[in-house]
């Protein structure tokens, strides 16, 4: 999934709202009232309160079709591809025919010229508001508008929260919008954004520092222990990885797909028959938080975050470092891996077999 090369620095909701199709007008044309086509709009775009943390999530506004004083659309310049798509829409029209006209508009804004008038507001909330996030458009004219929120990513980069743009048309009614009730025109709307959450992953690098080595005892092998746990110490994630030496030096293994946020306790739990963790060294990492992979490569003027995609985190990294001790038994061995088939199974991935084995 390509990510946004900037986005504003968000919190992270703690309700991970499931994906849902907005809540899109429905327009009925036949409403008795005539719009008044000079009166100004406003749109309001909120996101219910879910927890006491920093919000911001920048939301662009397009005005995609004119509308006239009967109800009628016409797509307006720079959306030449939605011409005719407005014909006979109504309190009748679905929701999946609505999302539908919404990702054609969404398809026309990567050739809309630099000078296209765009609207721009902040759903924004602060720590310990203890209200909604909302921002607000002002200055409006009457017309059909696509609402297209940008990603944002919580503190830690590791979960991205991301919004299914959707049409707005202002003004409406209760008429408009279920052909029954009052047919007075609001100039004044509000609207919610419907989000779902992405949980990212990181990685782990775990180095081996050999201090020396027994050629006569043959290879090596170090196995480490990976653990992970929730903020109520339950475990959620639990993985190994090993090293194989046939000399002195370094080795590195890393360990992918790891929940990013995470913080894990990295073991050394197997350390060769006649290996030990040098004197004055570490034989247990713990707290060792988990970054995704996306970097943050600084902050323009405004105090946007520029996330270039060509960068990436190297990763945590721990080092053990060990040393011969003098004895006498060998200590090769192969890390086993088994993989869920999503049901009740498991499969063995021998690490060791050739590809296409």
């Amino acid at each position: 999934m390509k990510i946004s090369k900037r986005v504003r620095n968000g919190y992270a909701l703690a309700l991970a709202f499931a994906l849902a199709l907005p809540c899109l007008v429905k327009v009925q044309t036949q409403a008795a009232l005539a719009i008044d086509v000079d009166h100004d709009c406003s749109l309001t775009v909120s996101v219910p309160d879910s927890e006491n943390g920093d919000l911001s999530i920048p939301v662009s506004l397009y005005k995609v079709a004119d509308v006239d004083a009967s109800g009628r659309y016409t797509a307006a310049d720079g959306f030449a591809d939605l011409e005719g798509r407005f014909d006979g829409i109504g309190s009748g029209t679905t929701a999946d025919e609505w999302s539908e006209i919404a990702k054609e508009a969404e398809g026309c804004l990567e050739q809309l010229p630099l000078e296209y008038p765009v609207y721009t507001a902040k759903v924004e909330r602060s720590a310990g508001s203890g209200s909604i996030a909302e921002g607000k458009f002002t200055g409006l004219k009457p017309g059909m508008y696509l609402v297209a929120p940008e990603p944002v990513y919580d503190g830690d980069y590791a979960v991205r929260y991301q919004f299914t743009p959707y049409l707005a048309a202002l003004p409406n009614s209760e008429y408009a919008m279920s052909g029954a009730g009052s047919d007075e025109w609001k100039y004044d709307m509000e609207s919610e954004l419907k989000m779902e959450s992405e949980p990212l992953l990181g990685k782990l690098n775990i180095v081996k520092n050999l201090k020396n080595y027994n050629a006569t005892l043959g290879q090596v092998t170090f196995v480490f222990q990976v653990d992970g746990y929730d903020e109520d110490g339950n475990l959620v994630y639990s993985n190994v990885a090993s090293t194989t030496h046939d000399q002195a030096g370094s080795e590195t293994v890393t360990v992918g797909g790891i929940p990013a946020g995470l913080n894990v306790t990295v073991t050394e739990v197997y350390k060769g028959a006649s290996y030990d963790i040098e004197e004055g060294t570490e034989e247990v990492f713990e707290n060792v938080k988990i970054w995704s992979d996306i970097a943050v490569n600084g902050v323009d003027s405004d105090g946007t975050v520029i996330v270039a995609e060509e960068l990436r985190r190297p990763g945590a990294v721990v080092t053990f470092n060990n040393e011969y001790d003098g004895g006498n038994r060998g200590g090769y061995g192969v890390t086993n891996h088994f993989k869920s088939d999503g049901a009740d199974g498991w499969t063995w991935e021998n690490p060791t077999e050739p590809a296409g084995q």
